[in-house]
């Protein structure tokens, strides 16, 4: 066979094997890439949100009903509860999707709902004294105590009012005190939504930065009650 005419066979042969290779390895990624995007598009469509999402509701769920009256939650409290849980049994079926600090923020929304469960349940057992309430009001908030009277001009003053007599005196209060703060607290942000339109927006993020505060130190009180607890 002249020569020319074996380079243009073995040139041949070579380029339909490549041809063949390349054509299984595009047809193994494809069938990889479909498989993917079935198991994910499934996924969404399942859920309708990610993990993170579902943290993110959870969140914005607890701070709204952490700011709600008693009253209002008493009403609702039975799907309040299964709310949670509900919120809860979606983001734990995922939970290896979360990362650390999603996983850690997602620990302290389980430990402060369980504490705020706990007070609920109790003031429901033992309500509030009208007038001791009254008294406590007038500690808290001075001459913010009118809470109605609370206006998008002097809120800001108002939490600060609030949080001075807060970091005073928390350290001698018992839980049943903190019982009555948490009432007023929940009063005091229940006028803030009323007006929060109205609000600047520096004062509305001094009333968030304060806000945290105040659960960041209600959190510290019913740990230290409960570390008491369990020593009695």
């Amino acid at each position: 066979m002249p020569k020319h005419i074996q380079y243009v066979t073995v040139f041949f042969l070579a380029t339909l094997l490549w041809s063949c290779e390349g054509n299984r390895t595009a047809e193994n990624t494809e069938e990889i890439t479909v498989d993917t995007t079935e198991q994910d598009t499934a996924q969404v469509v399942r859920s309708g949100r990610t993990v993170d999402d579902r943290l993110e509701s959870l969140r914005g769920w607890m701070n709204e009903k952490v700011e709600q009256g008693d009253s209002s939650i008493q009403r609702e409290w039975p799907d309040v509860k299964d709310d949670f849980r509900r919120r809860t049994a979606e983001i734990d079926q995922n939970l290896d999707s979360l990362s650390v600090e999603s996983k850690a923020e997602y620990a302290r929304l389980k430990q402060r709902y369980e504490r705020w469960e706990n007070r609920q349940e109790r003031r429901q057992d033992t309500p509030l004294d009208v007038q001791e309430l009254q008294q406590w009001q007038e500690q808290l908030l001075r001459e913010f105590e009118d809470v109605d009277s609370i206006s998008p001009q002097n809120v800001r003053e108002a939490y600060l009012t609030f949080m001075g007599v807060v970091r005073a005196k928390r350290q001698n209060w018992t839980q049943n005190d903190w019982d009555y703060v948490d009432h007023v607290y929940g009063l005091l942000n229940q006028r803030r939504r009323q007006i929060e339109g109205e609000m600047s927006n520096s004062d509305k993020l001094k009333v968030r930065a304060l806000q945290a505060e105040y659960l960041s130190l209600e959190g510290a009180a019913d740990a230290k009650s409960l570390m008491q607890n369990m020593r009695n």
